[in-house]
């Protein structure tokens, strides 16, 4: 069945492109109503651009930047500048770019590119804190020595010709970044006097300000960066011939995988934005879920249960291609079976026609793109742009012939890269950088299957009249907000969680759910909504956000099958949730999904009672869903759906604070030690939210600067204000290679106990500064339809009322410092409880093990 003919969708504002007299290229994007600025900075310069006997110098110069600036040092420097206005801040270098971006309220957007535009023209470049720095991108550097996907990308490198900047290491550690050596500060200072000229740096700021106003700052700000001619630079090297093409790398945390490369080189004059859209339109009917694509049908033959398409490297006409077959049961067997189905499909598809296809390609890019926060907007666009983007949004006549070329190549033998990812142990291999146990392994082959391929289906959220949704059998309460006033794009946001009256293991619950929604999930995500699920308060949580039409017909598509799984689902939900390892991620990433687990009451139904009964029990719930931004009509037609509704009930607070230190041990599979510490609030009511709000709110940049920067623990760090399971409270995070759990926590303990001091010796004016910067980000919250919908969601959670933030923000003006020093008491003597979430056993006295 081919895919029918998507609806017109608008493409929304397009950038307006413009170059400043220095040279810098400006995009300015005018969003009327936006309460958030976002500011996307990109060097045309990054890792395979710097010297060849100082690996990582660009990732290490990326780090370098924001430790201050001529202008800005100290607590004026961007990043505390944005922790401190509630924004968002991070950086990336790739092989021939390195990003900086920012999200801040809107009207501070030109304090924030002050300082972004000043510390990339005039750093510092101060001795001792590049010491410091060196060893926090050592730390960086052993942590990544245990992530999956750079220990992946690191092993296809090896397959490449030795002459290849992607085979080498480029992220830097302490052997090769010699600070304290003249030839390497000579070396640093001149890659950033080659690369970092305004000619050679794109910026694109978004903001609800007109263009011209936009173009002023840019220009006014931008003046800082010197002027130069564009550094010139040599073509990379071949792609072919691969020094190998069959690999297996051993990684005894992870399930096996199968992962085929593809080794891309277009020939001459080919652009690379055509070679970017080929890429794109590819990869959407890659990771098609609908019956009769490649997925769909490998699940059937039970030879992999996901797949994950991404581009490890582009530039100019080349490319690596890698597709990542997760799942892979019997992976020595599987993997010739994948590898021949993928190449059936690969020919079917460069036969079929893509008439259909490139209308429901338009339709997808352009909402996926109108649903897009500020600053992925603003980095989608830096992005396009780079290659230079295509406006319209369909497959060029460009596109397509690079389609065709790319097709014709991933069908060469000579251009694919097999790597077996497996436990099986592996002899060490001889590699710099990253440690690899790796071998090269014999091909196999696969019997010739006869596959029924089949192109995309159409997305039923693009079709004119969808079909009608089911009656669900359960009860539901529901609640419905405006917009805020300042959100007019007709954007919404639906929050539903399932509540189970009767116990059930939460882990097979969320497996099976994952299992039924998985099509719904892919379909939504093309028509621009994005759905998160997660298990959370003894139920599950169902996020949707996007286009507000768009979230009535995803959640009548989605509930039905949330509620009433398929038997595949259960049975391959129940599989997937025997192995809850969470491939490949960072243990602080892995405690921060299980958080919730620390306040949650001990799961009754750990051991599975078996199929039926689990059923029996899934089937036991009642519905809670918030709704924000939806038009009576979409209201009625999710009220619909239930055989009863109700206004929706405030939950019951949470809130039970028990003085004392409490230890859950999570087993993480990492060498890694990895801590949370919450510490909850005193009580429910907002002065004491607001002096705990400010508490945190003080704590978070020193926090970040004594054991990161100071005390190097770790490069994963960090302290703020959250809801957990209904409790509001101080979090600290915090990896570390080689601090212990129980060291990490002594680290936190004196930090704690070292800011009573610290907080005496604030004046009331610079308390007050604080409290003022917490309420703007308060009201600004609520201005913005995202933050206002989580914002409404979890005082529902809480058990609190509509009006709390309100008087949170009233009782921030009177928050001085008897209220802190009270707060500050309170959380130093554990008096409300101290909760540690972390990858260890507690400590042999002084804590409660829970679990």
């Amino acid at each position: 069945m081919s895919a029918r003919a998507a609806p017109s969708v608008h493409p929304g504002p397009q950038p307006d492109y413009r170059r400043l007299g220095n040279g810098l290229g400006v995009i300015l994007l005018s969003q009327p109503g936006v309460t958030k600025a976002a500011i996307s900075l990109r060097v045309a310069a990054g890792s395979h651009d710097e010297p060849l006997e100082y690996p990582g110098l660009a990732h290490f110069l990326e780090h370098l930047l924001f430790l201050g600036s001529a202008g800005f040092a100290g607590e004026q420097r961007l990043m505390p500048f944005v922790q401190a206005c509630g924004g968002q801040l991070n950086a990336s270098t790739q092989a021939h770019h390195t990003d900086y971006f920012c999200e801040v309220p809107a009207q501070r957007l030109e304090e924030a590119l002050a300082r972004l535009l000043d510390m990339l023209a005039r750093p510092l470049f101060e001795p001792e804190a590049q010491v410091r720095e060196r060893e926090v991108v050592h730390a960086e550097f052993i942590a990544r020595g245990q992530d999956a996907d750079t220990l992946i990308s690191t092993a296809l490198g090896q397959a490449l010709p030795a002459g290849h900047r992607f085979a080498a290491f480029q992220a830097g550690n302490r052997e090769t970044l010699a600070v304290e050596q003249g030839d390497f500060q000579q070396a640093l200072r001149a890659f950033h006097q080659r690369f970092y000229q305004a000619d050679n740096l794109t910026l694109v700021l978004l903001a609800p300000q007109p263009p011209e106003q936009l173009y002023a700052l840019a220009e006014a700000y931008g003046a800082a960066l010197g002027e130069g001619d564009g550094p010139a630079r040599s073509a990379a090297a071949a792609l072919l011939p691969l020094r190998a093409q069959h690999l297996q790398l051993c990684l005894p945390a992870d399930a096996p995988s199968l992962q085929l490369c593809f080794a891309l080189e277009l020939p001459r004059p080919a652009q690379a934005g055509g070679l970017a859209e080929a890429l794109d339109f590819l990869q959407t009917w890659l990771l098609g879920e609908s019956s009769g694509g490649l997925l769909a049908n490998l699940r059937t033959a039970q030879l992999c249960r996901d797949l994950e398409v991404r581009r490890l490297y582009q530039h100019d006409e080349q490319a690596l291609l890698l597709l990542s077959f997760a799942g892979v049961e019997g992976a020595e067997q599987a993997r010739a079976g994948i590898t021949a189905a993928l190449q059936g499909w690969l020919e079917f598809f460069a036969e079929a026609d893509w008439t259909t296809l490139q209308d429901s390609y338009r339709a997808i890019r352009q909402s996926q793109r109108r649903s897009l926060p500020p600053l992925a907007l603003a980095r989608y666009w830096q992005d396009g742009l780079a290659v230079g983007g295509n406006p319209h949004d369909a497959l060029t006549v460009q596109g397509e012939h690079c389609l065709r070329a790319v097709l014709e190549q991933m069908r060469q033998p000579q251009r694919l890269i097999e790597l077996l990812v497996s436990q099986a142990e592996q002899p060490l291999w001889s590699t710099a950088g990253f440690a690899l146990r790796m071998a090269a392994i014999p091909p196999f082959s696969a019997a010739t299957t006869d596959w029924c391929w089949q192109l995309p289906a159409a997305n039923p959220f693009f079709t004119v009249t969808p079909p009608p949704a089911p009656l669900l059998s359960c009860s539901a309460q529901l609640r419905w907000l405006a917009a805020p006033d300042s959100q007019a794009d007709g954007q919404g946001a639906l929050y539903w969680r399932c509540c189970f009256s009767a116990p059930l293991p939460l882990q097979i619950a969320l497996a099976v759910a994952q299992e039924a929604l998985r099509e719904t999930q892919a379909s939504a995500a093309q028509a621009g909504v994005s759905l998160h699920l997660s298990a959370a308060s003894a139920g599950l949580q169902l996020v949707l956000q996007g286009p507000a039409e768009m979230l009535v017909r995803v959640a009548q598509q989605a509930l039905p099958r949330l509620l009433e799984p398929t038997e595949a689902a259960w049975q391959l939900g129940m599989r997937q949730a025997q192995d809850n390892r969470q491939q490949g991620q960072m243990p602080i990433r892995q405690l921060l999904q299980r958080l919730p687990g620390l306040l949650r009451a001990p799961d009754r139904a750990a051991e599975s009672p078996g199929l039926e009964p689990l059923q029996a029990r899934y089937r036991q719930v009642l519905l809670e869903g918030l709704g924000v931004g939806l038009l009576p009509s979409g209201q009625r037609a999710l009220e619909a759906l239930f055989a009863s509704f109700a206004p929706l009930v405030p939950a019951v607070s949470a809130h039970a604070v028990e003085a004392g230190r409490y230890w859950l041990h999570d087993r993480c599979d990492s060498s890694e030690a990895a801590l949370l510490l919450f510490c909850p609030q005193p009580a429910a009511d907002a002065a004491s939210e607001a002096s705990w709000r400010l508490l945190a709110h003080l704590y978070q940049g020193a926090f970040f600067q004594r054991l990161r920067s100071e005390l190097q623990v770790g490069y994963a760090v960090f302290c703020g204000f959250r809801q957990v399971q209904g409790q509001a409270g101080i979090l600290f995070a915090v990896q570390s290679p080689h601090a212990s759990t129980e060291q990490i926590l002594g680290h936190i303990e004196d930090f704690v106990q070292a800011q009573g001091e610290r907080l005496a010796g604030l004046d009331e004016g610079a308390i007050a500064q604080a409290a003022a910067q917490l309420q703007a980000q308060l009201q600004s919250s609520a201005g913005n339809l995202a933050d206002f919908a989580e914002q409404q969601w979890l005082l529902h959670l809480a058990g609190l009322p509509a009006s709390h933030v309100t008087a949170v923000v009233q009782a921030l003006v009177g928050c001085g410092w008897p209220a802190l020093r009270h707060s500050q008491a309170l959380l130093s003597q554990a008096r409300c409880g101290w909760r540690v979430l972390a990858n260890s056993a507690p400590p042999a006295s002084g804590w409660v093990a829970l679990g």
